[in-house]
């Protein structure tokens, strides 16, 4: 497989956009990786697109105190986020398709050692209550140890500390997108 490289121009809004404007964004759709890149414990070297996970980021912290909502619709209809529906919206603004669940998002890209997760790479979680590796809970990590998502408490879009005991408890595994 061979990979085209291309200069993309991105421009970013200072101003938020009138209620009612359309943004065409293309999209592009991210296939899990086959083989051997995206088994656990296997180190796969690629650059990220700074620029792009900066977005993306900004994108998300413009949102911050959106409430949570377990199995919201589509944004801006239903006025909610789950921790999936989020990455998904967030990653969309920037026209990269995204399935909507957190354990169908965390097939996708390529895996990423915990130790080596950078801003924009998406960090996935076990649900509460549950052993293994049942995946449950999504979100973008913004740097040195946060993460951007949404969660019932404290409520809405938010951002945490996922390098903290708590979450690390949980942690599955992380995966690079961009």
């Amino acid at each position: 497989m061979s990979i085209r490289r291309s200069k993309v121009q991105l421009t970013v809004l200072q101003e938020p956009m009138p209620a009612g404007t359309k943004l065409i964004i293309p999209t592009i759709s991210v296939p899990p990786v086959p083989g051997r890149a995206s088994k656990p414990g296997k180190v796969v070297k690629i650059k990220q697109h700074r620029e792009l996970a900066r977005i993306i980021i900004s994108v998300g912290v413009r949102l911050r105190g959106t409430p949570y909502r377990l199995g919201a619709g589509p944004y801006p209809r239903s006025r909610a986020f789950d921790c999936s529906s989020f990455v998904r919206y967030v990653f969309g603004r920037c026209g990269i398709a995204l399935p909507r669940s957190s354990r169908q998002q965390a097939a996708m890209g390529r895996f990423v050692r915990q130790s080596a997760v950078q801003p924009g790479d998406l960090v996935f979680f076990r649900r509460d209550g549950c052993s293994g590796n049942g995946i449950g809970h999504a979100g973008v990590d913004i740097g040195k140890g946060y993460m951007l998502h949404t969660y019932a408490s404290p409520a809405g879009v938010t951002i945490t500390r996922w390098r903290s005991p708590y979450w690390l408890r949980r942690y599955v595994t992380a995966r690079r997108i961009l």
